[in-house]
């Protein structure tokens, strides 16, 4: 089973505007409504190629309810701890440029903690556990730490999606992959990466704190792939119109780890999980599978190392 753990998930509002103003009165071209959250959008897309998933975590609230009934639409199981309050709210305004403005979630309860931990009981080692995104009001950087700790001790896959400090402080524990975007991967070291030489030699300093593997995106320069045997592979991106980037680098992640799994072959694993972040982008929610297939011809992989 895959397992994503979101602890501090959103309702993503999509939100497009002409002629934005600001201190003025705006009225939105489309407003879409989405399930977020980095784990969310890995188990979304693990379903939408077939692949069995359980979305864990905390949510509360009317948000909480419609992330609940968003999940029973689309099929995807979950087993989220209840809390009081209300699950946060992020808005994405696309107008000439891409804004963000994230929500901030109630705060959680050492209670409701201790029942999360509880779930991770049924764990298993031949799971995969994706542990995605920020810790939520209440938890602080030794909980966090600590959900790696149990998942590792466990035996199963732990793959970790992170800001820079939290995957740097959960490195010891061994992820089978890490995937920093080129400038975080320069902010973890405090560098500017200028070459790909650069990229090639700050990635080797997290496999060796831990990482089996790492993938370092780069826009629309695709991505860089260091292997656990020291191989580096290169990959492109599809061509299309892109509707919103959110995600996109969640999708690429869960189809990167799903397609290893299935065929052990580090090339095609990769150029998958280009065409998963491509098909996302192209799209309102996560990329389909018949997206992914289609775009798939587009994808280069070529080995450098």
């Amino acid at each position: 089973m895959y397992y994503t753990i979101t602890l501090n998930p959103a309702v993503d509002m999509l939100v497009v505007a002409d002629n934005f103003a600001l201190g003025k009165l705006n009225r939105t071209k489309e407003a879409k409504y989405v399930v977020g959250g980095k784990g969310i959008n890995i188990s979304m897309l693990l379903k939408n190629i077939g692949v069995d998933t359980k979305a864990l975590g905390f949510v509360a609230g009317f948000t909480g309810y419609f992330i609940k009934s968003e999940l029973d639409k689309l099929n995807v199981a979950y087993d989220f701890v209840e809390t009081l309050g209300a699950t946060r709210i992020n808005m994405k305004l696309t107008t000439e440029t891409e804004t963000e403005i994230n929500g901030q979630s109630s705060k959680v309860t050492e209670k409701n903690i201790a029942e999360f931990f509880e779930k991770l009981d049924n764990l298993t080692s031949d799971d995969v556990v994706f542990l995605s995104g920020n810790v939520i009001s209440g938890m602080g950087v030794e909980d966090f730490k600590q959900i790696a700790k149990k998942i590792s001790e466990i035996g199963a896959m732990l793959v970790v999606d992170s800001n820079k400090d939290l995957v740097l402080d959960t490195l010891e524990y061994k992820p089978f992959v890490v995937k920093p975007n080129e400038f975080e991967l320069g902010e973890m070291f405090g560098v500017t990466l200028n070459s790909l030489e650069d990229i090639l030699t700050y990635a080797g300093k997290l496999k060796e704190r831990g990482a089996k593997n790492v993938i370092v995106s780069r826009g629309a320069n695709g991505a860089i792939l260091l292997t656990e045997n020291n191989e580096v592979f290169e990959v492109n991106v599809a061509k299309g119109e892109i509707v919103s980037t959110v995600a996109a680098g969640d999708s690429m992640l869960a189809m990167f780890v799903a397609k290893y799994n299935q065929t052990h072959d580090y090339r095609e694993a990769l150029k998958y999980a280009s065409a998963a972040g491509g098909a996302t982008s192209f799209s309102v929610g996560v990329g389909s599978k018949d997206l992914i297939e289609k775009l798939v011809s587009q994808i280069e992989v070529t080995k450098i190392k």
